[in-house]
């Protein structure tokens, strides 16, 4: 795989960039970053989003305390195997509605640890998005979480901008 940027279009905004053990996605949506930070923070909202298309992520299954050492859970389900891929990260930090970072150690999805940062500005009622996620492991392959990210995105304009 290329770690040369891959953006989807001028249109939506949006940019993937893969280099060494990092993700970063960018992603502008027209709303507010109110909105959507809230988006991350508010679990009954997440559920609506979180995961790729092929995958669900149960009301019931997400949890979010958005406080300084506050747990984000969020558990995907299969839809057609009804396998389950849980996500349970700590906040380090988090400043609303500009963003917040936080740590997710090895587990179900990821055999080890990942730190993600979210930012959102806001200009003129729109908001540029920035993810990044930094693996604690060499040589990742990225292919399945770019397709993830993408599919996952679109869910989230879909919420924001429905």
């Amino acid at each position: 795989m290329s770690n040369e940027p891959t953006t989807d279009s001028q249109r939506t905004g949006e940019s993937m960039d893969a280099a060494a053990n990092t993700l970063t996605i960018v992603r502008v949506f027209n709303a507010p970053r109110e909105l959507v930070f809230a988006a991350w923070t508010d679990p009954d909202q997440l559920a609506q989003w979180w995961g790729p298309k092929e995958l669900y992520t149960p009301r019931e299954k997400v949890a979010v305390d958005p406080t300084v050492g506050g747990t984000w859970t969020a558990t995907m389900v299969m839809k057609e195997t009804g396998m389950e891929f849980p996500s349970t990260a700590k906040f380090i930090s988090i400043d609303p509605p500009r963003g917040f970072e936080m740590r997710e150690e090895a587990g179900d999805i990821f055999p080890f640890a990942v730190t993600m940062t979210a930012t959102f500005e806001e200009l003129d009622g729109r908001t540029t998005m920035t993810v990044v996620q930094h693996f604690d492991v060499d040589n990742f392959d990225f292919s399945n979480s770019i397709l993830g990210w993408g599919s996952q995105m679109e869910k989230l304009r879909d919420l924001l901008e429905g």
